[in-house]
């Protein structure tokens, strides 16, 4: 038996505490329950349990679900009340429960256990000083408690119960509202899945599993696959859908679970023998209680048939239905007819509610039998009649006796206040997010999954609670099927993304609610035992009732051969027979004792308790001359007294088992895993994208055929023209003359000089073309000679001032906002600005115009009023024939990263390849013939993503994370398996590897350029400011994390902007200077003067907090800004 510190001092009750500190509630109930297994009957597991419960009062405080903070309560007193030095915490947290539902039951729990407190020390305390004071203030607490309690059960009338949290509803899901962002797409795609033919509708309810498979591999690589062929696996072999989970053990039904549940958790109390348990009536007297007619019969009338015509009594009874005979004759007796519907009613009521025990029915028999027998009806005639087995008999009775029924089952109840309701509304509330409506089958060769033929009607279908799975021939199972509705489009957008997890043990996800549930269910097993231990007493109180009332009759049958004044008081004898039995005193002879002195004092209640032997004897030998009359009348008002008890234990016992199947079903439940919820979650968005390049094939097949009639026309009514149009479009560049079968529509390359380059290359001879790097070389004359000749020699820090102010009205005429901004995003990596401040050295390797702008950019001389603008001059100078006034920001970057090749380290490497450079190579691992074909490495300065696509990927799948969409988009990306070479020619998805990473990782966007304000906020609120690109590239370590440093975006007129992270917060960078203002406290007005639109700023009054993103998502959508670049650094070189 261990001590308190030696579990208060290891190491995983530690870990607990940590856990706890930092809001880890699912580790710290791990690890705790852990604990409670392991020191279950060590005499300090109090310790472990305390912890337990502040766990779960710390979780009621948090959620936001009134549901939920019930039942987390209540596991908090789950464990409280299984030692009884946690009764202050027990009563605190009862009290808590007593005022959340208004529950009389739960205050007069709160005032036993508040009671026991005050007799609780402090002994894991070792100061005495402070365990009194803590004494103290326990003891305060409690009597408050106490108080309050004793009010509110002095008052039951006040009591009701407090403003709970408000969530008592549940909250709109996903899939019960499309957000506004999507119904546009949902509409697109409903209205596209109506035109189709009813034989693809059907078609597509069929779901191939090889693709499927191949799909999860490419979403979640190997692991996902793998898991997902378990998964299949396992409802092959089962044929169905769900196994319940306990103890690393797997059932294969609800009652197997729980059956472990009852056995191995204690979530059941079983009393000594059978015969101890109390039963419930069974269907067949309920059924005869809810059909009857309940209507008077005359009693004197009846028992006449039954002395004088039995024979025919006998018939008619035999052949009745439902014990109810329309052969007895009624008498028209009004208030014995509405008494009778009355104990209808109430009957009727308990036996729906499964309250009415068999001690109930058989107390309320016993009137009928003995008014019968009052009637002079024999025993035997009332069997052969079967009175005694229909509640028709009940009808016989008058009204004394009926009214005697009635008051006594008012005082039954059908429910119970205890919040059992609650807690099953908190476990659907959870369960909500991963129930699942839909039947998923097979078809006989297990090589498809056939989707519920409901959808093709509607998606209102009723759960599948059975969740067994059958095999269907796909064309006979869907023949049939109407394909009339288009809810499907919907259904797939429903609660649907691919960075859901797969199955995970319970302890992974649901630990918290699960163990709430289970503490409830334990501290509802506990009140039974109570219960059953009072119904113990209160039987053995009935049985020395009897004993005394033998000993009174026996004495009866003395008197008869005796004269009067030879007789002995009931009292004496009585007194005689404790002295007897004093010597072997035990419980049984205790509640004996107190049973005589009870009757000898005409106690009107019993007390129930265990009296003292020597005050007790003392009390009884007071009682020897009590008159005889006094004794039968005191025995008589304490049988019908304690009977009455039995009979009220026996219905709370009832009810309380009633919570206690209620919670253990919702125990079982959450222990429970349904495969088709993992299924769904990567099926859904396999069918979306199905579905969308069905419609992306059949637009461009109206494409097509639209071009191919116009060329038709053309070529009839232009016969002359024709070649002459022919050699024109050959003249022309096209981006379509480069593309590849299968290749996304944006080039994902920015090919970069070769590494022995030293000098600028013209990155961009073709406006329309991707952003490509040209491989020939330019010489530095050409690359500067529109530079002016001062740029040879960089001016000293004290003549840039008057060089700036020379060139300053040049520079104001000639000033290119993406130029601008872009240098300015550029300069905010931090990687850039270290590897500048350390290599001033070989700023010589470089043009004049790039040297004199690190030069300035190091010795901070670029902050002086109009330096920055001279600088800026002469780099567009040195630029203007590459960019000339280009205002597309991402062949700017281009070409400012080809201008800066010429800077090598002594290794011989550019600066731009070692920050800026991404080295890609690709692999295809055909999924028909596994051929693997290794493609050669690729560099490029950045990956370019359609913006629209960004947008449209987030609008489906709101969780997704921005990494996981440019996955998916880079995933339509294919090519086809080389026949040449050995392959099958099948297309396959390709596989992304990178030799490293670059310290600075960019992502440019391409627009449409007309997008409204709330698409562009919309893109943008799909950006992350942390990328895990170890998600986009194979073989990288997971958590190779990038930081989003700065941004440029363009917006109306071609104006171009720099957002940028300084100092914790969004700032945007003005033009021709280096501060920047906090984005949060920025906001445009727009005014016109004539035909002149201009931007006011003012100051925004919002008090949002520096660096707000939302403050960013705002700025670009109410400006109407297009983000373009986006510069990511490595948290690695951000440190």
């Amino acid at each position: 038996m261990e001590s308190s510190s030696s579990i208060t001092e290891g190491k995983p009750y530690k870990d607990a505490n940590d856990h706890i500190a930092k809001g880890n509630y699912i580790e710290a109930l791990k690890i705790l329950e852990d604990l409670i297994r392991i020191h279950r009957e060590d005499q300090n597991a109090w310790l472990i349990r305390i912890k337990q419960g502040q766990v779960f009062l710390k979780l009621s405080l948090e959620t936001e679900n009134s549901d939920m903070e019930f039942t987390y309560l209540l596991g908090s007193v789950g464990c409280y009340s299984e030692d009884e030095r946690l009764s202050p915490f027990c009563a605190n947290s009862l009290h808590m429960l007593a005022n959340k539902l208004g529950s009389l039951m739960y205050y007069k729990k709160c005032l036993v256990k508040a009671k026991l407190a005050l007799s609780v020390t402090f002994q894991d305390i070792t100061d005495p000083v402070v365990r009194q004071i803590r004494f103290n203030e326990k003891q305060k607490q409690i009597l408050r408690i106490i108080k309050d309690a004793e009010s509110k059960i002095a008052s039951p009338e006040t009591l009701v119960a407090s403003t709970m949290k408000q969530v008592s509803k549940p909250k709109v899901l996903e899939s019960e509202k499309i957000p506004e962002t999507r119904q546009g797409v949902v509409k697109r795609l409903r209205s596209f899945w109506v035109g189709l033919d009813v034989k693809v509708k059907r078609d597509f309810m069929k779901v191939n599993i090889a693709k499927l498979l191949s799909f999860v591999e490419r979403v979640r690589y190997r692991d996902g696959r793998d898991v997902l062929e378990n998964v299949l696996a396992s409802a092959r072999k089962d044929m169905i859908w769900t196994f319940w989970m306990c103890c690393s053990k797997r059932f294969s039904s609800a009652e197997e679970c729980k059956n472990h549940l009852e056995e191995v958790h204690a979530a059941d109390f079983k009393p000594g023998t059978k015969k101890d348990k109390v039963q419930r009536i069974g269907k067949d007297w309920a059924r005869k209680i809810s059909n009857g007619s309940w209507e008077p019969v005359d009693a004197a009338a009846a028992v006449e048939m039954i002395k004088n015509q039995l024979a025919d009594v006998k018939a008619f009874a035999s052949k009745c239905k439902n014990g109810w005979s329309k052969e007895w004759p009624l008498a028209a007796d009004e208030e014995r007819g509405k008494l009778l519907k009355e104990i209808k009613l109430l009957l009727v009521s308990l036996c729906d509610h499964k309250t009415l025990s068999c001690s109930v029915r058989d107390w309320v028999m016993y009137f009928p039998v003995k008014h019968l027998e009052k009637l002079e009806v024999s025993a035997q005639s009332l069997v052969d009649s079967l009175l005694v087995e229909t509640p028709q008999s009940i009808c016989f009775l008058e009204c004394p006796e009926l009214n005697q029924i009635l008051d006594f089952l008012n005082n039954l109840k059908c429910e119970r206040n205890d919040g059992a309701k609650l807690v099953s509304r908190a476990v659907d509330s959870f369960l909500d997010r991963t129930r699942v409506k839909e039947n998923i089958d097979f078809d006989p060769q297990f090589s498809y999954l056939l989707l519920d033929r409901r959808l093709l009607k509607s998606n209102n279908a009723p759960c599948d609670d059975e969740r067994t799975i059958n095999v269907f021939d796909p064309i006979a199972h869907y023949a049939k099927a109407h394909a009339q509705g288009d809810d499907i489009i919907p259904w797939l957008y429903d609660n649907i993304s691919v960075d859901k997890i797969f199955p995970k043990p319970i302890r992974e996800y649901n630990l918290d609610i699960w163990l709430a549930v289970l503490r409830a269910v334990q501290f509802t097993c506990r009140n039974l035992e109570t219960k059953y231990t009072n119904r113990k007493l209160l039987l053995g109180y009935v049985t020395s009732l009897m004993i005394i009332e033998r000993i009174c009759m026996s004495e009866d049958e003395r008197r008869r051969n005796l004269q009067e004044d030879q007789w002995i008081r009931y009292a004496s004898i009585l007194c005689d027979e404790c002295e007897e039995i004093l010597p072997e005193i035990s419980v049984d002879r205790k509640i004996f004792l107190g049973a005589v002195r009870d009757v000898l004092e005409g106690a009107l209640l019993p007390p129930f308790d265990v009296p003292d032997l020597d005050d007790c004897l003392n009390l009884i030998r007071e009682q020897k001359s009590c008159r005889d009359d006094k004794v039968l009348e005191s025995i008589g008002l304490l049988t019908l007294v304690v009977t009455h008890k039995v009979l009220l234990i026996d219905s709370k016992i009832l009810l309380i088992e009633n919570s206690r199947i209620s919670l253990l079903n919702n125990l079982a439940r959450l222990s429970a895993f349904d495969n088709r919820t993992y299924i769904l979650q990567l099926m859904k968005p396999f069918l979306l994208n199905e579905i969308m390049n069905m419609e992306r094939k059949a637009k461009a097949d109206a494409v097509a055929a639209d071009l191919a009639l116009e060329e038709e026309k053309k070529a009839q009514s232009k016969k002359k023209n024709d070649k002459i149009n022919k050699r024109a479009s050959m003249s022309k560049f096209s981006p379509l003359d480069q593309t590849v079968e299968h290749k996304p529509p944006v080039n994902l390359e920015l090919k970069t000089v070769e590494e022995d380059s030293m000098e600028p290359e013209n990155a961009l001879a073709s406006e329309s073309g991707p952003l490509e790097s040209s491989s020939k070389t330019q010489n530095q004359e050409e690359a500067t000679k529109d530079g002016p000749a001062e740029m040879l020699d960089m001016p000293k820090e004290d003549s840039l001032s008057a060089h700036s102010e020379s060139a300053i009205g040049g520079a104001a005429a000639r000033y290119n906002s993406a130029l601008d901004m872009t240098l300015k995003a550029l300069l905010n990596i931090k990687v850039l600005k270290e590897d500048l401040k350390n290599n001033t050295q070989r700023f010589q390797q470089v043009p004049s115009a790039l040297q004199h702008f690190f030069n300035a950019f190091v010795s901070e001389s670029i902050k002086t009023e109009g330096v920055y603008s001279c600088i800026l001059s002469d780099l567009l100078s040195s630029l203007e024939e590459v960019i000339s006034m280009s205002s597309d920001a991402a062949k700017v970057v281009v070409a400012i990263l080809e201008f800066w090749c010429c800077w090598k380290n002594p290794e011989g490497e550019s600066l731009v390849t070692r920050l800026f450079t991404l080295a890609e190579n690709e692999r295809m691992s055909c999924r028909k013939c596994r051929w693997i074909t290794n493609y050669p490495e690729k560099s490029s300065y950045a990956i370019v993503m359609p913006a629209d696509s960004i947008r449209q990927l987030k609008c489906a799948f709101e969780s997704m994370k921005f990494v996981d969409i440019l996955k998916v988009i880079r995933m339509e990306y294919q090519k086809s398996c080389n026949i040449k070479t050995g392959g099958c020619g099948e297309s396959n998805f390709v596989h992304h590897f990178i030799s490293r990473c670059p310290p600075v990782f960019t992502i440019v966007l391409e627009w449409e350029k007309s997008e409204t304000e709330k698409e562009i906020s919309e893109t943008t609120k799909a950006l992350d400011l942390e990328l895990d690109i170890s998600r986009l590239y194979v073989g990288l370590e997971p958590n190779t994390n990038y930081r989003l440093v700065s941004m440029v975006g363009c917006g109306e007129e071609e104006e171009h902007f720099c957002l940028a992270y300084e100092n914790n917060r969004w700032v945007n960078l003005g033009r021709e200077s280096l501060a920047g203002e906090d984005v949060s406290n920025w906001k445009s007005e727009v005014i016109f003067f004539g035909d002149f639109k201009v931007n006011l700023r003012q100051e925004s009054l919002s008090g949002e907090d520096d660096g707000n993103w939302k403050s960013v998502v705002s700025f670009f959508g109410e400006r109407k800004i297009r983000p373009e670049i986006l510069f990511y650094e490595a948290v690695g070189s951000m440190a």
